[in-house]
């Protein structure tokens, strides 16, 4: 008897409800700050199926994470006077906001996958390797953070979320007030739009330096901020070769732009789940990225020790979870692939 839809979908809901059980219990879900004043919205086949949600506690809160146990769950990064209120800033009343990066990876022509929206280890360490561009050459020596006024989470598939939270109050204060056009003007510094090659800043010089070979022209470039002058003095060909090398530098990070420019934004709970993948949505401390693997660390530890029967009835990418690899040749799969392949879409049977 083949298995309907509606009973796939009361199965990935009862794992769903155990892992947010224990999440509660043991306190690893997030209550965002100041709980009375922030958006939540939720999900179950889509990412945001509502919105305009907020509860006036964190007992309220945590009551209602247990009773609808959201495949997606988000939070504002704005604090709101009225979070429920339905609408932009204005009807909300955002009277301050959270500055957050979202570094939202594609599939890059080494995956090994043809699906755009499935992972490999390429993707997944692309992610991971942007991470560390972003905050060793930009938020540490640019802007004098140090790695305790961050908070790096991941993302729950190919991306991170990088939070800015300076133990400096006055300095969260000023940068949780900026308007959205300051918001603006910080992302695209950081990816170099408004990189001016007649006045090369101090950061931007450093970071393309690293990349030029050319020791006559280093020096040169060394020396002055007004590189516009310095490249039109050059041979066409070696011309073109530098202003690709800072287009290269420059589109290092794929970073999703709204996350920090919209007033409303809103960001994945940390400690929840990822409804299309199934992974956890969870916080890694610096010095533990470079061994974090999102196939394995990423997971539920429950979800690989249940398995079930299954039929996958469409080709799909090899999916690689811990040590163990996963074709549509697959007979016994864990509950971790059940949620995976659920969540992409995949048609499958689960046999008794």
């Amino acid at each position: 008897m083949e298995t309907s839809h509606e009973d796939k979908l009361d199965l990935i809901k009862k794992y769903y409800r155990e892992f947010f059980r224990d999440a509660v219990k043991n306190r690893w879900l997030e209550v965002p700050e100041d709980i009375k004043h922030r958006e939540i919205g939720y999900g179950y086949l889509k990412k945001v199926d509502n919105r305009n949600l907020s509860f006036n506690s964190q007992g309220e809160y945590l009551n209602w994470v247990l009773d609808r146990s959201p495949f997606h769950l988000y939070k504002s990064l704005a604090y709101m006077r009225y979070p429920s209120s339905v609408g932009g800033a204005q009807k909300k009343g955002l009277f301050r906001r959270e500055i957050a990066f979202d570094i939202d990876v594609h599939k890059l022509k080494r995956c090994t996958h043809r699906d755009q929206g499935w992972l490999c280890r390429h993707c997944l360490e692309e992610g991971k390797k942007q991470v560390f561009i972003l905050i060793d050459e930009f938020l540490i020596p640019d802007f004098g953070l140090s790695k305790r006024d961050l908070k790096i989470v991941f993302s729950g598939n190919r991306g991170y979320h990088i939070y800015i939270k300076p133990r400096d109050e006055d300095i969260r204060d000023t940068i949780e007030h900026w308007s959205r056009e300051e918001r603006r003007y910080f992302i695209e510094y950081i990816l170099g739009k408004n990189l001016s090659l007649s006045s090369v800043g101090s950061g931007w010089k450093r970071r393309i330096l690293k990349a030029i070979k050319n020791r006559r022209l280093l020096a040169q470039l060394e020396r002055s901020s007004n590189w516009r002058r310095i490249l039109e003095r050059l041979r066409e060909k070696e011309r073109k070769r530098i202003v690709s090398i800072i287009e290269k530098v420059k589109n290092r990070l794929e970073l999703d732009e709204k996350v920090m420019e919209d007033d409303i934004r809103l960001l994945r709970v940390i400690g929840s789940l990822h409804g299309y993948t199934g992974f956890m949505v969870k916080e890694i401390k610096y010095n533990s990225l470079e061994h974090f693997d999102p196939l394995r660390d990423g997971i539920y530890p429950k979800f690989n020790r249940e398995y079930y029967n299954v039929k996958i009835k469409e080709r799909i990418d090899p999916l690689r979870i811990g040590d163990n690899l996963y074709t549509y040749r697959s007979k016994e799969v864990p509950v971790s692939v059940i949620l995976y392949l659920f969540g992409h879409g995949v048609d499958f049977e689960i046999l008794d």
